[in-house]
């Protein structure tokens, strides 16, 4: 897969050369993978990173909009990616079981059939060793809690805190096995708290749950969730 560096340089090209400013629409999705010589499904990942950057707006029906110049904002900002998974791992760790909390009181069967079958994708995803297909998958369990507490806000940070830049977790399957399978085994005991209602395991279940996450990030050198994390525990001892 392209790095993000290229493919955020390929989208400043386009927005200089069409002299695009904030508010305006970028072209169309054929047209503009087209520009940029990239299938359609990398560019909606890029545009969906930079929306939950705050970057762009997407509109469905309408099209994708900027929110900020980007012409050497990209691929000189000050955040690398590796800082901005960071902190949405520390938000994931800090509002995350809050809203799984949330979801739980009010989550009806449909919804619990849903997350069944999302276990069973992601089961699937993780034999075929495919890393985007487990962390859609990831977000999509999660999304479905956030819906089930029927408040919009939250639903849509659940999108933000989750949607990584698939070039930040190719190497979800370099990582120990174990680690993977308790990534799995969250899942099916998240899933197996909000079946019984309960109240008092499901925040610490969600915490550990992000925390495996942490783990997987970790296994690379260049990032460093763990200290972030260690100074939201450290700070929650203190108080």
């Amino acid at each position: 897969m392209e790095h993000r560096e290229n493919l955020l340089k390929k989208l400043e090209g386009v927005v200089l050369e069409d002299n695009l400013k904030t508010g305006d629409r970028l072209p169309a999705e054929r047209d503009l993978a087209e520009r940029m010589h990239i299938s359609r499904n990398t560019l909606r990942g890029l545009l969906r990173s930079l929306e939950a950057q705050g970057l762009v707006t997407i509109k469905p029906g309408s099209g994708t909009y900027l929110r900020t110049r980007l012409d050497g904002t990209l691929s000189g900002q000050s955040m690398t990616p590796h800082q901005i998974v960071a902190e949405q791992l520390e938000a994931a760790f800090l509002f995350l079981p809050i809203i799984v909390e949330k979801g739980m009181q009010t989550i009806s069967p449909a919804q619990i059939k849903e997350l069944q079958i999302c276990n069973i994708t992601l089961s699937q995803g993780m034999y075929a060793h495919n890393h985007e297909r487990v962390w859609a998958e990831i977000t999509r369990f999660f999304r479905i809690i956030a819906m089930a507490g029927s408040n919009a806000f939250l639903v849509k940070q659940v999108e933000q805190m989750l949607h990584i830049d698939p070039t930040q977790i190719d190497h979800f399957f370099d990582t120990d096995r174990r680690i993977r399978e308790d990534i799995f085994a969250g899942h099916v005991n998240i899933l197996q708290a909000l079946r019984d209602k309960n109240t008092t395991d499901i925040v610490r279940i969600s915490r550990e749950y992000v925390l495996n996450i942490c783990r997987i990030m970790e296994s690379r050198e260049e990032f460093s969730v763990w200290n972030r994390i260690s100074t939201v525990l450290c700070t929650r001892e203190i108080s």
